[in-house]
């Protein structure tokens, strides 16, 4: 039985699958969350080529493929995107390309600008288990982040959202921090506040005049002088955050008559503990609140207070309630 032979076009069709390009602008909270890095790693694993970059507040990637992977790396920029990013696809074209490579391309400015930052969320799970991991190099390191913590909203200086534009800027990364920020299967890969003990800033503590400027001991002296009753400014980029004792009605009331702040409800800060267990000795919390609290955004939530609590009434005059 003969078979034709097949021609060029039939040839063709069965060894080099048919490739397109497509170009998309995300827009919504894409800057700071890791946006750019996940769209990276996804490329890579749909093994299309082109590239990535923040532009104004947008994101703007670039992609040749088949049209199946094309269309599955679509849906998947706004369905399995980082659990803090809020993308939308804003626009797509169609377009011609020719690329070797997927990579992250540098931010471009512009006078479109649409930005959404989230707010400062609280340390990942997995920072956290680095910070209380003895044989971590970021053990106890109080300046800890990855992109899935977000961006230090305080830290930025201007957009797009770059480590040359936040206040990270005046410290070079140490070789260990170049490495992770470089490795495209690092959760710190192009996290731009990334830092460590060894590049990164450090603890200082001022009282009388007098300076502590080791982070360990810097934090002893801080935690010294609230157990003493003392208040404590704790300077950062965005301003001052006035601690003392939620214990103390000597330390409340000089905090109260300095700031002045006589009668205002003040907020709690409580250790993030297994149950919440110190927590629940002060106030009564209900699903929904806990929730809440264990939330990436950590806001500030009103519980109802026990009246056995060890914290003092003056925390919030003439309320049962207390922020959290």
């Amino acid at each position: 039985m003969a078979v034709d032979a097949p021609g060029p076009a039939t040839r063709q069709s069965l060894t080099t699958p048919v490739l397109s390009a497509r170009r998309w602008v995300l827009s919504g909270i894409v800057q700071g969350v890791g946006f750019r890095p996940f769209v990276y790693r996804l490329a890579h694993r749909y093994g299309l080529r082109g590239w990535v970059r923040n532009r104004s507040g947008r994101v703007e990637v670039v992609a040749s493929g088949t049209p199946d992977r094309l269309q599955a790396f679509a849906r998947d920029l706004v369905a399995r995107a980082p659990a803090i990013a809020r993308p939308a696809i804003e626009r797509t074209d169609t377009l011609e390309l020719r690329c070797d490579d997927f990579r992250i391309l540098a931010s471009e400015s512009g006078d479109d600008s649409d930005i959404h930052l989230p707010p400062d969320y609280f340390v990942c799970a997995d920072c956290l288990a680095e910070l209380n991991d003895r044989a971590d190099r970021r053990y106890r390191y109080p300046f800890i982040n990855c992109t899935q913590c977000g961006p230090r909203y305080t830290l930025i200086r201007a957009l797009p959202y770059d480590r040359s534009r936040t206040s990270m800027a005046e410290f070079p990364l140490c070789a260990d921090c170049e490495r992770e920020y470089n490795d495209s299967l690092d959760r710190r890969f192009h996290a731009e506040p990334v830092a460590c003990p060894v590049c990164g800033p450090q603890l200082l503590f001022r009282q009388s005049g007098q300076e502590t400027s080791d982070t360990e001991m810097a934090l002893a002296a801080c935690v010294q002088a609230l157990q003493d009753g003392r208040v404590v400014a704790v300077k950062g980029v965005g301003g001052y955050h006035l601690m003392c004792d939620a214990a103390s009605r000597a330390a409340l009331k000089h905090l109260r008559d300095r700031k002045p702040r006589p009668h205002k409800p003040l907020a709690l800060m409580c250790p993030d503990t297994p149950e919440l267990a110190v927590l629940r000795d002060i106030a009564a919390l209900s699903p929904e609140e806990e929730q809440l609290l264990r939330s990436p955004a950590r806001p500030i939530v009103l519980a109802q207070r026990r009246e056995s609590s060890r914290v003092t009434a003056d925390l919030a005059p003439g309320l049962d309630l207390v922020g959290v």
